[in-house]
């Protein structure tokens, strides 16, 4: 058959013919139908994957912005407590030197050996021994 003897095909106008044309027409109908909704359910699951994965970004972006800041925190109040530490890391290695212990007993708990005479002066902020 030629191109040319298909357009001498006629279709029937019976019932017959009108029904497959419907039954047809109604799957193609029903496919798109089908199809439609398919693209629909994909699109709002990778919409709602889109959606939990970008709030999970978001929220994992705060919480380390707020772990950098405690680290930052932290940092800092290392350095604090490490110059503490190595202040009194040199306070304990003074206490250990006689003449500066002696120095210290002297000036802060009016300390004297015997036969020493303590002098108060005015300007002196030691506390008066002769109160005692």
């Amino acid at each position: 058959m030629t191109n040319g003897s298909r357009n001498n095909v006629k279709h029937l106008n019976n019932d017959y013919s009108r029904q497959i044309a419907s039954d047809k027409q109604g799957y193609s109908d029903r496919a798109s139908q089908v199809r439609r909704r398919r693209f629909i359910l994909i699109v709002a699951i990778f919409g709602a994957l889109v959606l939990f994965f970008g709030y999970q970004l978001i929220n994992t972006r705060a919480n380390l912005s707020q772990v950098n800041h405690q680290v930052a925190t932290s940092q800092v109040n290392l350095k604090q407590e490490q110059r503490k530490n190595a202040k009194l890391n040199s306070q304990i290695k003074q206490l250990n030197n006689d003449d500066y212990l002696q120095k210290l007993l002297r000036s802060k708990y009016d300390y004297t050996k015997s036969g020493e005479t303590v002098y108060s002066l005015p300007n002196h902020n030691a506390a008066d021994v002769t109160a005692n």
